[in-house]
């Protein structure tokens, strides 16, 4: 969407549905489009072009339309591209159309029809005004084509030049006043930025070295990779600088994480940086399903009563500007009960707020998925305007490869057949029929994937044929807005519809697969009861690189972001324009132990022998009347050793595979709490909740023991993605495999030290950590010059000498203070 004031020089850039869009208020669902319209709007442009190339001469579909216009001193550059235009033997202009999707049926009548029916004429008048001459004005005609049925209403729009320049001339004193409205405000900001206050009252050690290098980068263009252990205070370090550079150069800031723990820590960052008095604002996006007010997530004013009249309703509310009066920070349940008490949808309202406000908190889905982010939202401009900041980015590797990477399960085809099956009315023969042929044609390539031989499991790489999902999704797309309005008619709604699952699964497949290109590679699984088809994205570097150059600047942090050269390669920074920064850990080396417990192997044809060396090296060196946690690569391999575990001393709790997140809760709030009366020992599985993510306050936790470098699974899959890298990166086995599992040991053992007063032992299980291959992945303030150093000849009896002398230093200062209180009364 591409619309620019320029008020010193006065010119106004714009597209022209930009320019009528903005004109219109802007509808509930507008992001996607509504339900149906957000794919078949392509889908009947196309037909209908088709249509006019063959039986109209001179029809040109899809011609680009560029012209200056003067008024009132300003100048108007304008731009488009018609759907369609008649010309004759000469290359004069005869006639302009536009195609527009919509529901006939509901589009042309409620509160926002003739709004919206206005700027669909504006379009095409505006096209047809521009590739007029003065003497010969060419036709112009608005084409609606019904969403269901694919009925066509053509109508001939009136236009006149003058009456035409004076709605622009309408529309550009709007855009001014709305442009110096901003200007004053970003002269606001720009004063609080210049003031902005620290959140906390010191700099912590090597905080000051990161809150340069990230304002440097930001204010040069530059982009800018932190590798900064635990205690630097990373979210203070990058989100003071990129605000001060944001604010004073009126840009946004998206602080972008993979967990509502970050988000939380980053609003409050946030707030202790925002005075009484502050102009500029921040809000925290949370995920649509959490913020839909409707019985079902459906986005369509045809099935939705907060998405319905939602323009109307905001504009006579004036919701939107006395949340921004009231709060300096917008939370999302404040805006959620708001917008619901009035009927508006909470999560659009959302949407509406982060356009006008200064920093946006929200997970990596909102700039990076290709469903919802701002690119896929025709919003590149908002993306060229804000400056990102990636927490945590070594999570969006692999949360970027599953953007690109969806699965279309036949399982769930046979859930959506079933669910019409029992209705015989004709909207559900016609779901039924377009479901059947879907599963044939998911048949037929599971077939030519695997032939007529019967398989319990496997994975089999193939090639896959759009033409199939597209005829399924030009079937479905008319017939699921008729779907969902019975559903609201007869109150049917339920938490799972695996008809809309199905639908918005084959919505992403098909564009996924559509896209092409050396990192996709096309599969089909059998597993368990199931069978799928998968297109695996190998590489989502092109994608996310994509957003990375489009944005004004981006600084991305992680505790584990080195090797550079794998993150800068996988995400897609560009090396000519990228720097980085590696910090040492803030804390005394004399606070941790790291140790190498290398008389057992953990490798997979071996470990079996290993078993109960582990259990037996693991209940000795746990220390006595402290808590530990012990991290292994599988819950097999968790189960193996806690069945030949015998820790007297300790109360042992495992992490059960299947475990929902209250149960993971409890055990949590058990070790936090040192247990029953006995210190606790907590076997659990690298990668997950206890592992990453998690606090340990205090006494919480004393030791960690690292079982093996915790290697990826050897799958089908994860070989695919090591052949892919080694072609492109030349270190297929490093990339797939050694930094996702040493990434993983790092961050397990970053649990351990949280604060400057936490003591504590990480001990790394296992001959392979002390093999320079591994050890060339860990921290350089673990290994020291020679990592053989770290080689623990008696394990258990090395723990307790680094407690013992914990122990000790902590007394010794409690002596001399009573020493002192005595001398005093003395």
């Amino acid at each position: 969407m591409t619309l620019h004031l320029d008020l010193d020089a006065r010119v106004l850039r714009a597209s022209i549905g930009a320019l009528t869009r903005r004109v219109a208020a802007r509808e509930a669902g507008a992001t996607g489009g509504g339900l149906a319209r957000m794919w078949m709007g392509q889908h009947h442009h196309q037909r209908i072009q088709g249509e006019r190339v063959a039986t109209v001469a001179g029809y040109q579909p899809e011609h680009t339309v560029r012209g200056s216009l003067t008024l009132d001193d300003w100048t108007l550059e304008l731009s488009g591209r018609a759907d369609g235009v008649v010309m004759d033997a000469d290359g004069r202009v005869l006639e302009v159309e536009e195609i527009k999707t919509v529901h006939l049926g509901r589009d042309l009548f409620g509160p926002a029809a003739d709004e919206r029916r206005e700027s669909h004429r504006r379009q095409v008048q505006l096209y047809a005004r521009l590739l007029s001459p003065p003497d010969q004005p060419a036709t112009a005609i608005l084409t609606l084509v019904d969403v269901v049925d694919g009925r066509v209403m053509r109508e001939e729009v009136t236009w006149d030049a003058d009456e035409i320049d004076r709605y622009l001339q309408g529309v550009l004193q709007r855009l001014v006043g709305e442009a110096m409205a901003l200007r004053a405000h970003r002269e606001a900001c720009a004063r609080a930025g210049a003031v902005l206050p620290f959140p906390h009252p010191t700099l912590r050690p090597h905080q000051g070295e990161m809150v340069d290098a990230v304002e440097g980068a930001l204010a040069s263009g530059r982009h800018l990779l932190v590798a900064a252990p635990t205690g630097v205070g990373k979210t203070a370090a990058a989100l003071y600088p990129a605000l001060r550079q944001a604010l004073g150069s009126g840009r946004k800031v998206f602080f972008l994480t993979a967990k509502t723990l970050q988000q939380k820590m980053a609003v409050q960052t946030a707030r202790a940086m925002q005075t009484d008095d502050a102009p500029w604002r921040s809000l925290q996006l949370r995920a649509k399903a959490a913020m839909c007010a409707n019985s079902e997530m459906v986005c369509a004013e045809e099935v939705c009563p907060y998405a319905e009249g939602y323009a109307a309703k905001v504009a006579s509310s004036g919701i939107a500007e006395r949340l921004l009066d009231q709060f300096g920070h917008l939370d999302p349940d404040v805006i959620f009960e708001t917008a619901k008490d009035l009927t508006i949808c909470p999560f659009e309202l959302s949407l509406e707020l982060r356009d006008r406000v200064d920093l946006v908190v929200c997970d990596y889905n909102y700039v990076f998925d290709p469903r919802i982010g701002m690119l896929a939202m025709d919003q590149g401009e908002l993306l060229s305007e804000s400056v990102l900041v990636i927490d945590e980015a070594h999570n969006l590797v692999d949360r970027a490869r599953e953007y690109y990477s969806p699965t279309l399960s036949r399982k769930l085809v046979t859930e959506a057949i079933e669910q019409v099956a029992n209705r015989t009315t004709r909207l559900f023969t016609r779901l039924h029929d377009v479901l059947a042929d879907l599963r044939d044609g998911i048949d037929d390539a599971l077939y030519d994937a695997f032939g007529s031989e019967p398989a319990a499991g496997g994975v089999v790489v193939t090639e896959l044929d759009d033409a199939a999902l597209y005829t399924a999704r030009a079937g479905l797309d008319p017939l699921i807005v008729r779907y969902v309005q019975f559903k609201r008619e007869q109150q049917l709604w339920t938490r799972e519809d695996p008809v809309m699952s199905l639908y918005f699964t084959l919505v992403h497949f098909h564009r996924v697969l559509c896209l092409g290109g050396d990192e996709f590679v096309h599969l089909a699984r059998r597993t368990g009861d199931d069978e799928q088809l998968r297109v695996l994205c190998l590489d989502a570097s092109r994608f996310v690189g994509e957003n990375l150059r489009t944005s004004a600047g981006v600084a991305a942090m992680s505790a584990t972001l080195e090797p550079f050269e794998f993150y800068r390669d996988l995400l897609g920074f560009d090396p000519a324009n990228s720097d980085t920064l590696a910090l040492p850990s803030p804390f005394p080396p004399e606070n941790r132990q790291v140790l190498v417990a290398a008389g057992v192997d953990t490798t997979y044809r071996q470990r079996a022998r290993s078993y109960g060396p582990i259990a037996e090296l693991i209940a000795g060196a746990a220390p006595e009347g402290r808590n530990a946690l012990a991290l292994f690569p599988s819950y097999r391999f968790l189960d193996e050793v806690a069945g030949r575990l015998h820790a007297p001393h300790h109360q042992v709790e495992i992490q059960r595979a299947g475990a929902d997140k209250r149960e993971q809760l409890a055990l949590l709030e058990t070790l936090q709490n040192n247990g029953l009366g006995r210190p606790v020992l907590l076997l659990a599985v690298l990668g997950g909740m206890f592992a990453e993510g998690v606090d340990y306050p205090g006494d919480a936790l004393s030791a960690v023991f690292v079982v093996s470098p915790g290697l990826p699974q050897v799958e089908p899959e994860r070989d695919l993605l090591r052949e892919y890298l080694q072609r492109e990166y030349g270190d297929g086995f490093g990339y797939a495999y050694l930094v996702p599992g040493l990434r993983r040991v790092v961050q397990a053992a970053g649990r351990l030290i949280r604060g400057a007063e936490d003591r504590g032992v990480v001990m790394l299980v296992g001959r392979r950590f002390l093999q320079r291959r591994y050890a060339e992945h860990l921290p350089r303030d673990w290994t020291g010059d020679n990592v053989r150093d770290l080689k623990a000849l008696d394990p258990a009896a090395e723990v307790r000498a680094f407690f013992d002398e914990v122990d000790s230093a902590a007394d010794q200062p409690a002596a001399e203070d009573r020493s002192s209180r005595v001398a005093s009364r003395r």
